[in-house]
């Protein structure tokens, strides 16, 4: 029995080791995959950089804004 009770304490102790690397990854997350799909990632020298759009994104934004602007604008005519 001590062999086994030794086996699951490696076992908690490893399983807590891997969650704690986990935590510290900045890239794990649901959220942090979706933002980098819509933004550029800081740059991590500048200490005041911001995350900025992707221009694929504003593209597409733009594109729906104006759809939407002259859909507007027929429809009020």
């Amino acid at each position: 029995m001590p062999e086994n009770e030794r086996g699951t304490e490696n076992r908690e102790q490893a399983f807590r080791d891997f969650n704690r690397i986990l935590n510290q990854q900045a890239d794990i997350g649901l959220t942090k995959i979706i933002s980098s799909w819509f933004f550029h990632r800081p740059n991590i020298f500048d200490p005041n950089s911001r995350r900025r759009p992707k221009p694929e994104i504003l593209i597409v934004l733009g594109y729906l804004l104006l759809m939407a602007a002259v859909c507007a604008a027929f429809n009020f005519r």
